[in-house]
């Protein structure tokens, strides 16, 4: 990997990671597409590329982030009920990453985010319950949807947000508990395959320093931009061109790596 690949990487991480059209399928494609064989052998670099945008996710909402270990603890409580659901999927995460990261499959994850995306605009759940059942029954329906992103080619932002537009949250409600819901998913992926990445016996053997270092900083700054952009985005009413485009790219991959 040189250094301009790391940087391209970084940058469709940090741009792909926050706009609800998966970065994680971005990451293979472009991966796929600069003719890296073996994508199970660049999973270290995907994993510094997400502690990058990680970083962009504390640094836009630390002060909601704050809040939620002190003023607003039932911020907290439901962060950790819609992070449940990703226990289950603990000891499977790896093999369904490496697996669905191949080609073939990212068009129909791609098709899976637009379904989302569209149902969250244009869907509503009816409402049966009090608020104070729905304070703690939807986050765990949040939790839900969050689960079904962990396969390359679903995005997690689209996921959650439309479950909690699903739901009937608003706008600024929705897009805050995404990604405060993104930083123990992201951080507890990356401790889980940082640890099945370094006894692995060819994680890193192709990329060099620079290119982890690349790929962090890209991550962490293009993140940055790409957060402020998506609030700026959902605030105006314009979410629905991210799902003609996950429905576009979906049927593309699909038609390219299938047919």
């Amino acid at each position: 990997m040189t250094s301009w690949e790391a940087l391209l990487l970084g940058l469709i991480q940090g741009l792909t990671e926050f706009l609800p059209v998966s970065s994680s399928g971005h990451l293979a494609l472009g991966q796929y597409l600069l003719g890296y064989s073996h994508l199970q052998d660049y999973l270290l670099f995907d994993l510094v590329c997400h502690l990058g945008t990680l970083g962009a996710i504390i640094w836009v909402f630390f002060n909601s982030l704050t809040e939620a270990f002190t003023t607003q603890r039932h911020r907290f409580w439901q962060i950790v009920l819609a992070t449940l659901p990703l226990f289950p999927l603990a000891l499977l995460i790896k093999p369904l990453k490496v697996l669905f990261a191949q080609p073939q499959f990212l068009g129909p994850c791609f098709l899976v985010s637009a379904a989302l995306l569209f149902a969250g605009i244009f869907y509503r759940f009816p409402m049966q319950q009090t608020r104070l059942n729905r304070q703690w029954k939807d986050p765990l329906v949040i939790g839900a949807f969050q689960a079904v992103a962990v396969f390359p080619g679903i995005s997690r932002s689209g996921a959650t947000i439309s479950a909690a537009q699903l739901l009937g949250w608003t706008k600024e409600e929705a897009v805050r508990f995404s990604f405060l819901l993104a930083i123990p998913a992201i951080l507890g992926a990356s401790i889980l395959e940082g640890w099945q990445v370094w006894h692995a016996t060819s994680s890193a053997s192709s990329v060099p320093l620079t290119a982890y270092f690349i790929g962090f900083i890209t991550s962490l700054s293009v993140g940055y931009c790409a957060l402020r952009i998506l609030i700026h985005i959902v605030m105006h009413n314009q979410w629905i061109y991210f799902a003609w485009y996950c429905l576009l790219l979906g049927l593309a991959t699909t038609f390219y790596f299938n047919f």
